[in-house]
């Protein structure tokens, strides 16, 4: 074994009992203190503690390579997780009548996490006057409840969505869908039932609703209700209209800022992913890309960013691979398929790039006329096997009957002709369609996310 060998070993060995000896019993004071990589202490609310560890979670098999070293670091942030919401129910979580079972009883782990979000809905401090009442069992990780703060005529119902086990992504979608139901509702008069408030995090997610009506009475006093409505640009904004100003590095900072304070905007993600490639930072293209694909794991778009960021770090078949899964989810990504035809012409996979410019409906496509670009590749690929094809029988027959006539030598030439032409003629079309894409890859990318419209969190 080399030297650098035994050190690597030590230091992984260092790290596993660094692990082994954390001690996850204690319950711990909010805000809580946390000591970071860099050794120093910061204080974090209830929160972004969980956040924090949330993420950690999730950059764990980026962080390390070793198996061992990533399981230690998934099983003490959830450990960590698991002591925080514990902490923070024993500290600030509601009573109990005599007679009922407790809350942690019922909902587990997550009761701090729930505690947490009623106080800011109820703008408390801490033990919340509040009576629970169960009107549905779980079932595909849904359970409802009826929840009515004291002094309050009426209650509220209580959805608590949990993102565990093989359906998680199935209960997330659901959970994401009712939220979207639920805000077309609001938008209409009436006493039926209305979005209050809602928080989602990484395993669970918690919808409110009331009838219409008794907002007021539920949530706040009139008086604390705003009397306008703010139209001040939302960090999002501001980070589109820098993007659209050309400052892209600027951008790119706001866009990780964003996505380190909010795990699940699914539009920083994608910004930043496409600002880095165009950039030319292709490893941290390649990492946002990658955590986002993590949160979103059905959106094609990450997985083009991906496969396009992987590619131009010279690793064609892991891009190929990003590329295809970006097609598989989204067919109708003109910029992934012409980066897969693209890598595939590059390697000569000529068969290849002809079955992945077939099939493709004109009508559902993301951008008319980057898929007529690829119309005319096509076209062209076509053609260079008849010229192929053509070319290389003239010069074949040519030179088999040279030795005959002289004259044989004409159809020689006119084949290495055909066949020079052809191979420029076609590579010229090549790097023209990569060429233009790239230089347009910025407006492009603005326009598929001004199709996705940003929701407004009540609670988050």
């Amino acid at each position: 074994m080399t030297m650098g060998g035994r050190s690597d070993r030590m230091d992984k060995n260092w790290k596993l009992q660094r692990y082994n000896r954390k001690d996850y019993s204690e319950l711990v004071e909010f805000p809580v203190e946390i000591v970071g990589r860099d050794g120093v202490v910061r204080r974090y609310t209830f929160e972004d503690s969980i956040r924090l560890y949330q993420r950690r979670i999730t950059f764990a098999p980026i962080r390390y390579r070793d198996m061992e070293l990533i399981r230690a670091e998934v099983h003490h942030c959830r450990s960590r997780i698991d002591q925080l919401r514990r902490s923070y129910f024993h500290r600030f979580g509601w009573g109990t009548p005599e007679g009922q079972p407790d809350a942690e009883e019922v909902f587990g782990e997550l009761a701090g996490e729930l505690a947490a979000f009623v106080c800011r809905v109820l703008h408390c401090d801490g033990r919340p006057e509040i009576r629970f009442e169960q009107l549905r069992e779980e079932e595909n990780g849904v359970s409802t409840w009826y929840i009515t703060p004291e002094g309050a005529s009426s209650g509220m119902l209580l959805y608590v969505h949990r993102f565990q086990g093989g359906e998680a992504d199935k209960v997330r979608e659901g959970f994401f869908g009712s939220l979207k139901s639920l805000e077309r509702m609001g938008r209409c008069d009436g006493d039926g039932e209305r979005l209050l408030a809602f928080h989602h995090t990484v395993d669970c997610g918690f919808v409110l609703t009331g009838r219409g009506g008794e907002y007021q009475s539920l949530i706040a006093t009139k008086d604390e209700i705003p009397a306008t409505v703010d139209l001040t640009p939302t960090p999002w904004d501001e980070v589109l209209e820098m993007i659209r100003r050309g400052e892209h590095e600027v951008a790119l900072r706001r866009c990780r800022a964003m996505v380190q304070e909010q795990p699940w905007h699914r539009q920083a993600y994608i910004a930043g992913a496409m600002l880095s490639v165009y950039l030319g930072e292709h490893a941290g293209a390649e990492e946002l890309a990658l955590v986002g694909s993590r949160y979103f794991r059905e959106d094609g778009t990450l997985q083009y960013y991906l496969g396009a960021a992987r590619l131009r770090q010279g690793r064609v078949a892991e891009g190929e691979a990003s590329l295809r899964r970006a097609l598989e989810l989204s067919p109708g990504l003109v910029a992934a398929r012409t980066s897969l035809v693209v890598a595939l012409l590059r390697r000569r996979a000529y068969s290849e790039a002809l079955t992945a410019l077939k099939g493709r409906d004109p009508v559902n496509v993301d951008d008319k006329r980057a898929d007529a670009a690829l119309d005319r590749l096509e076209t062209w690929l076509r053609w260079r096997r008849t010229i192929l094809v053509l070319g290389g029988l003239l010069a074949v027959l040519g030179l088999a009957t040279i030795p005959l006539t002289w004259m044989g030598a004409f159809p020689a030439v006119a084949g290495l002709v055909a066949l020079a032409l052809g191979w420029f003629a076609f590579q010229r079309q090549v790097d023209a369609l990569l060429a233009r894409q790239r230089v347009e890859e910025v407006r492009r990318g603005l326009r598929r996310l001004a199709r996705t419209k940003t929701s407004t969190h009540l609670v988050s």
